[in-house]
């Protein structure tokens, strides 16, 4: 049985998600890291598919992929957020919107480090990050498949409005502004949709919204999309090369939620070597009770 290395690493108070997420990758042990966030679920070839590409291309940096978003359960799946595949595709996508599902990459250590890693920006920790590398040359690619799926519920939208919100994507669309990323009339079109949506509109419309630019969820789609993933044959002989997980926790998650994300880690056609989980602050027991029970699985190896 394939043991994992499960590292928890307390932090005494909350930091944010970029910076629990610098303290993860300065103790991850290999260059090939893994996202994932403590609530949703990966498809369990996930991290087969991405190391195949890097396989494939050594010149990739980040590989991404779709999501699913769904609401109570995991089976109640109501939108997908779909992103261009092609480098140029992605970085031409990245001058309007975050055009990489955070909560789905895989990427090198080093490339991530050699542009100053996380840094604190409050709500875009990871379009900074995308930005930044995408200045410096790294190359990117996002798959077709849905590598994730995410847990959402009524009250996201709500989450992505008001001044706080607008503040960081404003101040966002200026860095790309003075950096020459896009154009003085690129840059006031961002803003001017942003302010109406995170500012102007009310919760109810914003939601709508939200809806309006998340693509419809269709089963027949979803259908295909495992057909696609079967003809991955895992039991071909390949020589995968080792990569870590980071992730976070913190007080407000649930237990439950938690248990579930680091399942379908586990549970993967190809496993990771070691898990990074950042603890960040005080967390209740539940939280603890959680990362005792997956201590003793990935040392054990067992499956569950």
């Amino acid at each position: 049985m394939d043991t994992i290395t499960f590292k928890p690493i307390f932090l005494p108070q909350n930091k944010g998600l970029g910076n629990a997420l610098r303290e993860a990758l300065v103790n991850v042990g290999n260059d090939l890291v893994a996202r994932m966030d403590s609530d949703d679920i990966s498809d369990n070839k996930r991290f087969e598919i991405q190391l195949r590409k890097f396989i494939k291309y050594p010149d990739l940096d980040i590989v991404g992929g779709n999501i699913t978003e769904f609401i109570g359960t995991p089976e109640n799946i109501v939108t997908e957020r779909v992103v261009p595949n092609k480098d140029i595709d992605i970085k031409k996508d990245m001058r309007k919107r975050c055009a990489m599902n955070h909560v789905t990459v895989m990427y090198k250590k080093e490339s991530v480090q050699s542009v100053g890693g996380y840094l604190d920006w409050p709500y875009n920790e990871d379009y900074y990050l995308w930005i930044r590398m995408m200045e410096h040359g790294c190359c990117f690619q996002n798959v077709s498949y849905n590598l994730v799926n995410v847990r959402t519920g009524e009250d996201m939208s709500a989450r992505r409005g008001g001044w706080n919100y607008f503040h960081s994507e404003q101040t966002l669309q200026k860095y790309m502004l003075n950096h020459k990323l896009i154009s003085f009339p690129r840059y006031l079109f961002n803003v001017v949709i942003r302010f109406g949506g995170e500012v102007i509109a009310p919760n109810s419309v914003r939601r709508k919204l939200f809806r309006y630019l998340r693509k419809k969820y269709k089963p027949e789609k979803y259908a295909l999309n495992k057909r696609k993933r079967k003809r991955i044959d895992s039991t071909k002989k390949i020589d995968y090369p080792p990569f870590s997980v980071a992730m976070s926790v913190y007080e407000r998650d649930n237990a439950e939620w938690f248990d579930a994300a680091l399942k379908s880690i586990i549970n993967q056609t190809v496993k990771p070597n070691e898990i990074i989980l950042v603890v960040d602050g005080p967390v209740p027991q539940a939280i603890h009770s959680v990362i005792d029970k997956y201590t003793k699985i990935c040392a054990s190896g067992e499956k569950v």
